[in-house]
């Protein structure tokens, strides 16, 4: 399994770390990121074992397998206690949660030599720079001063100080060279005489609690194994690629998965998309299911191949439908381009069918999210807004507005909301969207909003898109390329 998709699958647990976490961020600090993730049990079965850490995919993120983060929180390493105990929590999963549940187990006395260590390094390294150019490295003298309040406060209390904003005028003054040289030193000779007294007085144990971790690490493996024991393998150890039962959200019709279930090929996963996943579905409106198949070996490199789209039309229960289909390849390939339709759709909530390869998808997905993706919102928004302008219909009136939203939001936030009820920021938004559930094709209402404000609305939203993405910390290019190549050659494979 490629390291960015083991990471990207099997994440336990991730969090902000660094100046953030710390308190002591300002306008252009970066994104520091750090996790654990629990590679599969199966994986250690193979000559080439999972990795012990991985660097990336995105810029400033790090992320260690269970067993490497927990042997390193053992030696009290304060880089992962710190993330085990960070403020600023990304995501945890059922592992991650038994792992934060345990973290106590980690601490001893040890914090007290690997902190003092820790600090006394920077400080020789310090030294060593000064004699050397006559200069002080002041953000390097900062993090030593952390270091030392953060391990006398883990001796004192049993927690690890991670945010530091009660001292951040006093740190912040270090890194910004306001101290002398003198008084810095004396600064750090208080700090460090403070950490052997917190030492001397710790109620922590000798040795941290191994036998709790041990058994946490055990059970974590032995349930993992457990999940996937029914699973097939192909030759060569490549997992067959299953297709799960259907599930069904509460507001997708019952026969939706009847629908997909015609499609001649399998389904990777169905979802639905359009008026109904942006919050404001008419009485008449289609439903639009959008779905991801794969087609047999046989059909990918014969003669004679296999669609790479599908298009189905018709009625079922009185509702129009329109059901498209990507083959893996061409979904994956538009997944890698700034392609806000596709990411929509692999991440609706209105979910018909489902499968692993549909979970994988999904969390590689994270690492597809561009500031590019503004471009789509925004050549979208101004093709649907002329169409308002020569029809007058409150539909493109919605999808402008609702395609608006959604790019300022994602560049914010790097999340992908889509629903216009969850993101309306205009007074007039929510009466706009409860007259088009009267019709699919009616003129904007008079009285809810005069063109004028709209336009005015349309123009200051477009400069926010503009805006949001020149300051986003989203990535300029996606970073998941070869985990979905190869995960798009397992699938292939498992389907010969």
């Amino acid at each position: 399994m490629h390291d960015l998709t083991i990471v990207a699958s099997h994440t336990v647990y991730s969090a902000i770390v660094g100046s953030r976490a710390y308190g002591l961020s300002g306008p252009q600090s970066d994104t520091d990121r750090r996790g654990v993730f629990q590679a599969p049990t199966g994986s250690y079965w193979h000559l080439d074992k999972p990795p012990t850490h991985v660097d990336g995919p995105l810029p400033e993120q790090f992320f260690w397998e269970l067993e490497r983060a927990c042997s390193l929180a053992l030696a009290a390493n304060p880089t992962v206690l710190e993330c085990l105990w960070s403020p600023l929590v990304e995501s945890v999963s059922e592992v991650g949660r038994d792992l934060l549940a345990i973290r106590g187990a980690f601490l001893s006395r040890r914090t007290a030599v690997t902190y003092g260590d820790y600090a006394r390094s920077q400080l020789a390294k310090l030294r060593s720079v000064r004699a050397r150019t006559g200069e002080v490295r002041w953000k390097q003298a900062m993090h030593m001063a952390r270091l030392l309040r953060a391990g006398a406060h883990v001796l004192r209390t049993g927690e690890v100080l991670v945010d530091v904003s009660p001292w951040r005028e006093e740190l912040l003054a270090i890194r910004r060279g306001e101290l002398s040289w003198e008084s810095f030193g004396e600064l750090a000779a208080s700090l460090e005489a403070d950490l052997g007294t917190a030492a001397a007085t710790t109620t922590l144990p000798e040795e941290p609690d191994r036998a709790t971790v041990d058994a946490f690490l055990v059970e974590a493996r032995r349930r993992d194994l457990s999940s996937t024991a029914g699973g097939v393998r192909a030759p060569g150890g490549a997992p067959v690629v299953s297709i799960a039962p259907p599930t069904r959200a509460a507001d997708v019709p019952e026969w939706a998965d009847d629908v997909v279930g015609e499609l001649p090929y399998p389904v990777v996963f169905a979802t639905v998309s359009g008026a109904h996943l942006y919050g404001f579905a008419s009485v008449d409106s289609d439903l639009d299911l959008r779905s991801c198949h794969v087609l047999p070996l046989d059909e990918v490199v014969g003669l004679h191949t296999g669609p790479d789209t599908l298009q189905v039309g018709g009625e079922r229960g009185g509702v129009e439908l329109d059901v498209v289909s990507q083959e893996l390849a061409k979904f994956v390939r538009l997944l890698l381009k700034p392609n806000g339709y596709v990411l929509e759709q692999l991440l609706s909530p209105l979910v018909v069918r489902t499968s692993p390869l549909h979970e994988e998808l999904t969390a590689l997905s994270r690492h597809c999210l561009t500031s590019e993706h503004a471009r789509h919102y925004l050549g979208f928004a101004a093709g649907q807004w002329q169409l308002f302008q020569r029809t007058g219909e409150l539909k493109p009136a919605l999808y402008t507005l609702r395609v608006l939203h959604t790019g300022i939001h994602l560049m914010r936030t790097g999340e992908l909301q889509a629903d216009l009820r969850v993101l309306a920021s205009l007074p007039y938004l929510p009466d706009l969207i409860e007259a088009k559930k009267a019709g699919e094709h009616r003129l904007l209402p008079e009285g809810l909003v005069s063109p004028e404000r709209l336009a005015a609305d349309v123009q200051a939203l477009t400069a926010t898109l503009e805006s949001a993405r020149d300051a986003s910390h989203l990535p300029a290019a996606p970073s998941a390329g070869k985990a979905l190549d190869a995960l798009l050659i397992r699938t292939r494979l498992g389907h010969g």
